[in-house]
C-alpha cells in the first residue's frame, strides 16, 4: 500500500527530508512560488555570517516583499551610484510605480541616498541563501514532476523528485532522463524511510529575480507579510 493522497505523502515527506537532509541551519519552506512555477518544498542553507551582517550591520531585517520592489532593486543592484532621475529611464517599469517601490526600499535600507545624491543599494548586501534544494513530490506521474523539477533550475543547485514507494519503478526505468536533466530521484515511503536511487547535479540558477525571491521568502517565514503583493 502506498500513500492516499499527496497531501497525507507531503506530511511525511516534510519531516523525513527535516530528519535526513536539512542541517542545523535549513530552513524548510512549502509551496515556493517563483514567477513561472511553484516547488513542492524547498530546504534553504544559508550563510550565517551574510545573514547576521544584514540584520545587525546594515538593520535590514524586513523583506523585499513585491515585485516591483524586487524588480527596482535589480536594476540598482548591478550599478553603481546613480541619480534617480537617470534610474526612472531604465527599464520599461513607469516612473510613478518605481518612484514608489524605491521609496519603500528607501525606507527598509535596501536602498541609501549619498551625499551626492545618488542612490545605491545597501554597501555590502548579499543573499544569504547560499545553496538550495527543490523537492516536487508526487504520487505517481514521475514525467510531470521531473518537467516541474527542471523549472526549479532558475533558483535551486539541486533539483528532486520525490515519489511514493509504490510507483517509483516506471521512474527507475527512465534514468536516463534524470540523468540528461541532472535531477535527483527519491522514493518516500509510508514510514518515512527515504531511498536516493539519482543524486543530482549541482546548478547554477540563472534567475537573479528567483534567487532574490528565495532568499526573501526565507526572511519573510520568520516575519510573516504579503508574499510578493504586485
Amino acid at each position: 500500500m502506498g500513500f492516499d493522497s499527496e497531501q497525507e505523502m507531503r506530511e511525511v515527506a516534510i519531516d523525513s527530508i527535516n530528519q535526513d537532509f536539512a542541517q542545523d541551519e535549513s530552513i524548510l519552506l512549502e509551496e515556493f512560488t517563483y514567477g513561472n512555477g511553484r516547488a513542492d518544498i524547498v530546504l534553504a542553507n544559508p550563510s550565517t555570517a551574510y545573514l547576521d551582517h544584514r540584520i545587525n550591520e546594515l538593520k535590514i531585517s524586513s523583506a523585499l516583499d513585491s515585485k516591483s520592489q524586487l524588480q527596482v532593486f535589480l536594476q540598482l543592484h548591478s550599478r553603481g551610484p546613480i541619480t534617480r532621475d537617470y534610474f526612472y529611464t531604465v527599464g520599461a517599469m513607469g516612473k510613478r510605480k518605481k518612484q514608489n517601490a524605491l521609496e519603500e526600499l528607501l525606507k527598509k535600507g535596501f536602498v541609501e541616498e549619498l551625499d551626492n545624491g545618488k542612490i545605491q543599494t545597501a554597501h555590502d548586501l548579499r543573499r544569504h541563501v547560499t545553496t538550495s534544494y527543490s523537492i516536487e513530490l508526487k504520487l505517481s506521474k514521475w514525467k510531470k514532476a521531473l518537467e516541474q523539477a527542471v523549472r526549479g533550475k532558475s533558483f535551486s543547485e539541486y533539483q528532486y523528485v520525490a515519489l511514493d514507494g509504490d510507483n517509483v519503478l516506471r521512474a527507475m526505468d527512465n534514468l536516463e532522463l534524470f540523468e540528461e536533466y541532472g535531477v535527483g530521484l527519491m522514493e518516500i515511503s509510508e514510514e518515512g524511510d527515504i531511498c536516493v536511487y539519482k543524486e543530482p547535479s549541482r546548478q547554477k540558477p540563472y534567475s537573479p529575480m528567483n534567487k532574490w525571491r528565495l532568499n526573501e521568502r526565507t526572511i519573510l517565514e520568520q516575519t510573516p507579510q504579503s508574499i510578493y503583493s504586485d
